[in-house]
């Protein structure tokens, strides 16, 4: 009995000490109930347990190779919020195979939250030579997957380190665009004089993808909103020959003119169909029709059409795409960031999708409007939701809604004039309905045959 009462007042003392310094391995009661809560079945108690774990990783103290198996189990197997925040743990353990699964982690088949927790994690990997050694590997491996080179070079360039800056400020061999975009995005990251002269470069890149992404990156560097211009970019970097040298900050950009309350005009503004998409950090919606009327010139316009919207879509953009017959096919099911791997993935996804059946386009719209939490379709996820673009060919005849009127009604009603349909019409028997859409929404209207 007095081995039993004094095991549980050294457990209570333990829970009851200050934090552990860098010295002191953590209590290790509490480290056990931490490691256990991982593998909990209500997230709650999951995300209690990430967040101990996180805090005590924070001052210093390493919960050691225990903890890379519950890790595992949480980035394999649990949403990936809390894959995202394993991956990051994981990073910072000097276990080799958490070191691996870090490196797996750099998968453009994932969601985007955990391969960018991956990318963002490199830093802490900044000193581990067998870690770089692996990164430069993959790197320079012709072979590997492209989006796995470009979310590994993007990595290199968080680490901050004098192989990443060699590597990333050439051409790859065999460098591909999406390559080249992680490049750029690597770049941004690396930061430095040198990073961008690179960048400028990319400036020059003859994909619109990298042009834009090597843009977002001497934004980033420079604090400075110049447009898509080499001749500009170049003389501003010859009139400030010191910026970025040697970790100097750039000079703050010079008071813009006008009305100080009036925000200034963005200097880079994707379109759809003419439409502008100007919102800084726009998240917006796509429904395409792909039902069997579209077959042909109309579905490749409109691959044409989004594939040049979403490829001058910088990162801090989000998007969705869903294409719909008699039924609906979300590209992510969410709104997800335009990250040159997630560009790739939609891309892919869009030239794969056939034009078949009949047309549900009440209940396309009302499920990007699910993504405000607007609606009879929420998504697991919802968010602010700046616009939805809507492209058919033809009246809707399946649905909840099919009569021209209650479609009207039903789409305004979802967005108050909050949130604009912008209506885009590929076939004429669909202008009249597409006109209204759009003026009971505030959208904008466009004709498909101008862009042909």
């Amino acid at each position: 009995m007095s081995r039993l009462l004094l095991a549980a007042c050294l457990a209570a003392a333990c829970l009851a000490a200050p934090s552990a310094t860098a010295e002191e391995p953590p209590c290790e009661p509490r480290l056990s109930a931490v490691l256990s809560g991982l593998g909990a079945p209500r997230a709650g108690r999951r995300r209690a347990s990430l967040a101990r774990l996180e805090a005590l990783v924070a001052r210093g103290a390493s919960p050691g190779v225990r903890a890379v198996r519950p890790l595992a189990d949480v980035l394999r197997r649990r949403p990936p919020d809390e894959a995202a925040r394993a991956v990051t743990l994981l990073a910072r353990l000097p276990d080799l195979r958490a070191r691996r699964l870090w490196l797996e982690a750099l998968d453009p088949a994932l969601d985007p939250r955990v391969f960018g927790a991956a990318v963002d994690a490199a830093a802490w990997r900044r000193d581990d030579a067998d870690a770089m050694k692996a990164l430069l590997g993959a790197a320079r491996d012709p072979k590997a997957d492209p989006g796995r080179r470009a979310l590994v070079l993007e990595a290199l360039g968080a680490t901050g380190r004098s192989p990443a800056a060699l590597l990333l400020v050439r051409p790859l061999e065999n460098e591909g665009w999406l390559e080249a975009a992680g490049r750029a995005l690597g770049l941004a990251r690396l930061g430095g004089r040198r990073a961008a002269e690179a960048l400028l470069l990319l400036l020059q890149h003859s994909h619109a993808a990298v042009r834009v992404h090597a843009w977002e990156g001497l934004v980033d560097l420079t604090r400075q909103t110049l447009p898509i211009d080499v001749a500009a970019w170049r003389t501003w970097l010859e009139a400030h020959p010191d910026a970025l040298r040697d970790g100097s900050s750039p000079p703050a950009p010079p008071p813009g003119g006008g009305d100080r309350y009036t925000p200034p005009d963005p200097v880079h503004v994707p379109h759809y169909y003419g439409i502008p998409i100007s919102r800084p950090r726009s998240r917006v919606v796509f429904c395409l029709d792909v039902s069997q009327s579209m077959w042909g010139p109309g579905i490749e316009q409109a691959r044409e059409e989004l594939r040049r919207a979403l490829e001058a879509f910088p990162t801090t953009y989000a998007f969705e795409v869903i294409a719909f017959n008699e039924r609906l096919l979300p590209f992510a099911g969410a709104l997800v960031p335009a990250h040159p791997v997630m560009k790739a993935r939609a891309l892919s996804w869009l030239d794969a999708l056939e034009t078949v059946s009949y047309t549900n386009l009440y209940d396309a719209v009302e499920t990007a409007f699910g993504h405000a939490g607007i609606g009879d379709r929420p998504a697991a996820s919802t968010g602010r939701l700046d616009a939805v673009f809507l492209l058919s060919d033809g009246a809707p005849n399946r649905g909840r809604y099919r009569r021209e009127d209650k479609v009207v009604e039903g789409i305004a009603a979802l967005s108050r004039r909050r949130i604009p349909v912008h209506a885009i019409a590929a076939g004429e028997e669909v202008f009249p309905l597409l006109r209204r859409i759009a003026a009971a929404t505030g959208g904008r209207f466009a004709d498909a045959f101008e862009f042909e």
